[in-house]
């Protein structure tokens, strides 16, 4: 096996063991809270996305492009302690704003949520897991695969066992989850900070510092915009709706977006190959190829999920939580769709055009918070998916468009029409009350559609995990 194959076999593990860990800790948590505080919970966590972006400017990926331009191994290790220092000043500063002003925010955003004790905790926290980042970029650039692979993996461990603990034995629910996430977040920013410690010379120069920031703020809107496509309908919905709308809505796209799992999986895998092959003569051909495949995996993958959204609930959730199982389907189209635009956004990157991502990212952006606005008071949660999917649809068009590759979507439109047919039918409509007969009428429904998607895209599945050269 190659190092780049063995390296992203390796970060793929640490992607997706945390995942599972809090995969695993979702029937448990849906036993001892409400809709509402797993609703808080979310919330909370969205707020630590978009603080985490504003937190660091974009300034890491400064530090992995320039990383190996700089011709020593001192000037590497100034540039990191450099970096260290302006964060952490910068993020003292931000930190203290957030407390003098959260509150006022917070009653402009209105909602049920208040910003003490829960935004406080999030802030801080946020604040502790921002040490993470460069070090972690430092093992990236360095090839230690495996190290960022063991942190994140202890991590994980380490958070799921001290979640459990809080909210099961002592009983403290949704503080005991956010309490937990701060905890943790204040012991591994020691390791992390020692990490740094021992790869950096503590160095700060502002002139440096102006031409890392002139290089990283242009990439800022991108990354913001990015947020409100996928993350800000958790604060408009507990604006526009309510809590307890919020916390069944992230129950459903808790399930819908592992997705994702599959989807970053086989980022990591076509990426290198797209940016290898891309100008050669047979490159279309060989693209389409990687799309159909791609196609294929998250087509069956979004199906799965989606067929099997209100056994999964019945399972492995309190009833509570059972009717979050209608929104998966609808959910999970912004997440297939978003996948199928970060092939083509692959292709735009390849040709140079990377300004054009970043104005993709900004019209979906827009286009999410102006609908989301306009339909949520009116139509509910089903807006907060509607919206995901058409400003995903909207950001995929705009790609294909400036991708330069025109080839047919005939066999994508007939497949992705029988998958939705036949969704609607199976969750929707034709619904059988015993679990049993259920699972197993959906699992021969699965098959088959599984064999007639493979015929009408024309693929052998062996072929999709074999790498084509």
């Amino acid at each position: 096996m190659s190092n780049l194959a063995k390296n992203t076999a390796i970060y793929a593990i640490g992607d997706i063991a945390p995942r599972l860990l809090s995969f695993i800790s979702f029937p448990i948590l849906t036993t001892y809270l409400t809709p509402s505080e797993y609703g808080i919970i979310n919330y909370v966590n969205t707020i630590g996305v978009f603080l985490t972006v504003i937190g660091f400017l974009c300034v890491n990926t400064y530090y992995l492009v320039y990383y190996y331009k700089l011709p020593t191994n001192e000037l590497q290790q100034k540039l990191l302690g450099n970096l260290t220092i302006f964060i952490i000043f910068y993020n003292i500063i931000l930190s203290f704003l957030l407390f003098l002003f959260g509150p006022y925010l917070m009653k402009l955003f209105g909602g049920e949520i208040n910003f003490y004790p829960y935004i406080a905790i999030g802030i801080i926290t946020n604040f502790f897991n921002l040490f993470s980042i460069l070090p972690l970029a430092l093992f990236r650039v360095q090839e230690k695969p495996l190290s960022v692979t063991i942190i994140n993996i202890i991590r994980g461990i380490c958070s799921f066992a001290l979640t459990i603990i809080l909210v099961v034995i002592y009983n403290f629910k949704v503080l005991g989850v956010l309490y937990a996430n701060m905890l943790i977040a204040i012991v591994f920013a020691s390791i992390y900070l020692y990490i740094t410690y021992k790869n950096s010379i503590w160095h700060y120069d502002w002139s440096q510092i102006k031409v890392i920031l002139k290089f990283s703020l242009p990439l800022l809107p991108g990354s913001l915009s990015y947020y409100f496509v996928s993350m800000s309908d958790r604060i408009l919905i507990n604006k526009y709706v309510d809590l307890n709308s919020l916390g069944i809505y992230s129950t459903a796209a808790t399930l819908a977006l592992l997705l994702n799992i599959i989807s970053y999986g086989g980022y990591k895998a076509f990426e290198p190959y797209i940016f290898k092959i891309y100008g050669t003569i047979d490159f279309k051909n060989k693209f389409i190829t990687v799309y159909k495949n791609f196609l294929f995996i998250l087509l069956m993958g979004a199906f799965a999920l989606s067929l099997f959204a209100k056994e999964f609930f019945q399972l492995f959730s309190d009833i509570k939580y059972h009717e979050a199982y209608l929104y998966v389907p609808l959910i999970i189209i912004g997440v297939f769709v978003s996948s199928i635009a970060m092939l083509y956004g692959t292709v735009i990157t390849a040709q140079g055009k990377t300004i054009i991502n970043s104005l993709i990212s900004i019209i979906g952006g827009t286009v999410s918070i102006i609908l989301n606005i306009l339909l949520l008071p009116y139509i509910g949660l089903i807006a907060a998916c509607l919206t995901s999917a058409v400003s995903m649809s909207t950001m995929l068009v705009i790609s294909i468009y400036f991708s330069n590759l025109k080839i047919s979507f005939n066999e994508t439109f007939l497949s992705i029409l029988g998958v939705s047919i036949i969704l609607y039918l199976s969750v929707y409509k034709f619904i059988i009350d015993d679990i049993v007969i259920s699972i197993i009428v959906k699992f021969i429904i699965y098959i088959l559609m599984l064999f007639s998607i493979k015929m009408l895209l024309k693929i052998g599945i062996i072929n999709i995990f074999k790498r084509n050269d």
